[in-house]
């Protein structure tokens, strides 16, 4: 087998031998997200497993488990636990046998059973029948009612590989082995051992004993057997820094009228191991709360962005209930991928802060960008008994933050609204300015409105679990800042490559906090997009028509990449900018492995380049477009940005035909 940094370590075996407690252990000592496979399964289908079982049976459940394993092995850095019969599947088997770092955690089945002894068998949809226990009902509250891909806060990890007594060093803790209703369980263990032993060993190539070690013992084995294997990574633990009692300092203030918020970009509040500190954020902005009014005194008029150290909100958290009240309520939004990785410890740290949580889930992407969605985050608000003092927490993208702001900003004519962006476009970009909105069948973002968040806080630890594609999209906007920005920042950027393409969440922190305070700047003077906010769009009047001619199948991200570089192209062409500079932002988009052509964006994911006249007819439609002539964000030299409506049309075509040809746009 192949060395070198892992991308993903999978633990696989039996019910009780440890997976989800000795996964946690092992993130936290990487530094890493943890992934519970069942949880995932929950999330995505509203519902616990042992209600999935009781009515979908057994195969029903098994595609679903196949879905979510699929998605889970897109996600980097992350210490996956499958369920324990995850290995039953032949498209699951292949999946992990393709996985260099999977790892078999093994016990006999007598010390499985010693684990598992205890009333939490019976809810095991495998052992029941094993326990003399009937099988436990599913729980009260468990989102029904809520639409299908959603689940409450309120849905236990019953029925699930990692349920509390499985793992060593709970051994014992749950009741004796002995009994009748022991031997049945050590028998049903047995049989499924056998059932599965060979697909385990099929897939694993690593076999790590569990029986009579602590969990510390399984984790430093497994970690020495990673290095034997020429694995050279250095263990650093936690990426996660306690917070001092004192609020830091916010990195930026950001003010637009009578609205006025910080913005934190710091490590570990989100993940990748717990939500470290968040809940002191939250409360010292929350506490300045008043019967759902502004986050604070009223700025100067127009969005001004503050750097580190100004305007710090007072350290006050929410003021306990008086007796017969109940806390306001924090509805915490979340795509299912983001709810299994980072929404337990989010919403332990909102309901610290002094909320009631009531979390819904999503589907991931534009889908849940609907009035659909809208409506059933709406229902959840009133199910929750919601007020004007409510809050709606965004865990995610931009989708998630998209409608959560919707939701925030016309519930009740408009509640509280926080942005937790888990994404890197999502933090340098869309989280800051208030711009929230969902779409219309015809149209994308249709439906929308200007509502600023109350707090911004950006975790870079969240972005180590992103899939490079989906992170690389991110990058592009960075680029897009530092050339709007000046020579400086372009120059600085150009000079962190290296620390962008591995992703250390301390290393990328003062880079997204420097990105998302240009477009504060921008965004400062013109805070409704009524003029030189149009400047953010630069490279974006080629993205969104490649985007649209292609059905958005080309994500936003290298659509803006391989815009920018058109734009470069095209101000080169009109003498705008030194020469040079466009084949020098071009190299930079290389090396941070985005496409600088049309062409190459679509063949990033096998889709046919559109014709010309399709890319040159979505340009009519550009919003920034006055009089029926099309307008271009261009570029004199970094820093120096115009709007010029008199590109000669014969000299788009031209370029547009060269980089849906793949031939370089300068």
């Amino acid at each position: 087998m192949s060395g070198g940094t892992p991308v993903r370590i999978v633990l696989v075996g039996l019910m009780g031998a440890g997976k989800t407690t000795v996964g946690r252990a092992l993130a936290a000592r990487l530094g890493w997200a943890f992934l519970d496979l069942d949880d995932l399964i929950e999330q995505e289908a509203g519902q616990t497993v042992a209600d999935l079982f009781a009515r979908e049976g057994e195969a029903g459940f098994r595609t679903r488990e196949e879905q979510a394993l699929a998605t889970a092995l897109t996600l980097e850095r992350v210490v996956l636990a499958t369920g324990g019969g995850a290995v039953l599947s032949a498209r699951n088997r292949q999946r992990l046998a393709a996985e260099p770092w999977v790892f078999w955690l093994e016990a006999p089945p007598d010390e499985l059973a010693r684990r598992l002894a205890g009333p939490g068998a019976a809810a095991r949809p495998l052992l029941a029948g094993a326990t003399g226990r009937p099988a436990t009902p599913p729980p009260a509250g468990s989102g029904a009612g809520f639409p299908a891909g959603s689940v409450g806060a309120d849905v236990p990890n019953s029925g699930r590989s990692g349920e509390p007594g499985a793992h060593p060093a709970r051994a014992g803790g749950a009741g004796g082995a002995g009994g009748p209703d022991a031997e049945a369980l050590v028998a049903r263990l047995a049989g499924l051992l056998q059932q599965r032993q060979a697909a385990y060993a099929a897939v694993a190539r690593h076999r790590i004993p569990t029986a009579g070690r602590s969990v510390d013992q399984v984790v430093t084995g497994l970690l020495e057997t990673l290095q034997a294997s020429g694995w050279a990574r250095p263990v650093q633990g936690p990426s996660t820094r306690p917070y001092p009692a004192p609020v830091p300092d916010p990195d930026l203030v950001i003010e637009a009228g009578p609205d006025r918020y910080p913005l934190w970009v710091r490590p570990g509040t989100v993940g990748p191991v717990e939500a470290a500190g968040l809940e002191v954020l939250v409360a010292a902005v929350a506490g300045l709360q008043s019967g759902g009014g502004g986050a604070g005194p009223a700025g100067s008029s127009g969005m001004v962005a503050r750097s580190r150290g100004g305007g710090q909100p007072p350290a006050s958290g929410l003021a306990p209930p008086e007796p017969g009240e109940r806390a306001p309520v924090a509805l915490l939004v979340s795509d299912p991928v983001v709810a299994a990785l980072y929404g337990h410890g989010v919403a332990a740290a909102l309901d610290q802060a002094g909320f009631h949580v009531v979390r819904a889930v999503v589907p991931a992407g534009e889908e849940a960008k609907s009035l659909h969605w809208a409506s059933a985050l709406y229902d959840r608000l009133l199910e929750a008994g919601a007020g004007r003092d409510a809050w709606v927490f965004a865990l995610g993208g931009g989708v998630v933050g998209d409608l959560a702001g919707f939701v925030a900003a016309t519930y009740m004519r408009g509640i509280a609204f926080a942005q937790l962006p888990t994404t890197l476009l999502a933090q340098v970009d869309a989280s800051a300015g208030g711009k929230v909105a969902v779409n219309h069948p015809r149209a994308k973002n249709l439906i929308g409105a200007f509502h600023q968040p109350r707090l911004v806080v950006a975790d870079p630890a969240t972005l180590v679990t992103q899939p490079w594609p989906a992170y690389r999209g991110g990058l592009a906007e960075m680029v897009k800042h530092a050339l709007l920005d000046g020579e400086d920042h372009l120059a600085s950027l150009e000079a962190a490559v290296p620390r962008l393409r591995e992703r250390d969440p301390h290393q990328l922190a003062p880079l997204i906090a420097r990105s998302v305070a240009v477009k504060a700047r921008i965004v400062a003077v013109d805070p409704e997009e009524r003029g030189p906010r149009a400047f953010l769009n630069l490279g974006h009047t080629f993205a969104h028509a490649l985007e649209a001619a292609t059905g958005y199948r080309v994500p936003h991200g290298d659509a803006v990449a391989a815009g920018l570089a058109l734009a470069l192209a095209l101000s080169e062409r009109l003498g705008m900018i030194p020469a040079g500079l466009a084949a020098r932002v071009q190299h930079l988009l290389a090396r941070l492995g985005l496409p600088v052509t049309l062409a190459e964006a679509c063949r990033a994911w096998d889709v046919p380049p559109p014709e010309a006249a399709a890319v040159l007819g979505r340009l009519l439609y550009d919003k920034k477009n006055r009089r029926g002539r099309v307008r271009f964000v261009l570029l004199g030299a970094p820093g120096q940005v115009t709007l010029r409506d008199d590109v000669p049309p014969a000299l788009v075509e031209e370029l547009v035909r060269r980089s849906l040809a793949g031939g370089p746009p300068a």
